[in-house]
């Protein structure tokens, strides 16, 4: 193999990698194809510990508080989605704000099943 086929198999490479890391950007940027119309809106979610989370979920006008964890999830609660008071001037919650009020309600509702 002489000089040109080598830097023809970098090129090559090269090539490669930048179309895989524009179309890994152009996907998240976009959402995924196949995320576009399943009916699932994530409200949010909010981290506990290491593979654990809440996270809520709004289907059909429904939301679902879900529990998260390594190898399964869980149902904690199911709400109309119109009881959830969420920022109506922005679509998507900002940290601080959904963070509070979001333990609030989780609280709310750990407190209705704890007694």
């Amino acid at each position: 193999m002489g000089f040109w086929d080598y830097l023809q198999a970098i090129i090559v490479i090269a090539a490669v990698i930048a179309a895989a890391f524009y179309l890994t950007r152009l996907v998240a940027r976009t959402g995924g194809a196949f995320t576009k119309g399943t009916g699932i809106r994530l409200i949010g979610s909010q981290p506990l510990g290491k593979d654990k989370s809440v996270t809520v979920v709004e289907i059909a006008g429904t939301a679902y508080i879900l529990g998260c964890g390594g190898q399964r999830v869980e149902l904690l609660d199911k709400i109309p989605a119109s009881e959830l008071k969420l920022d109506a001037t922005s679509p998507e919650p900002s940290g601080g704000s959904f963070t509070a009020s979001f333990r609030e309600e989780l609280a709310k509702r750990l407190r209705k099943f704890g007694g």
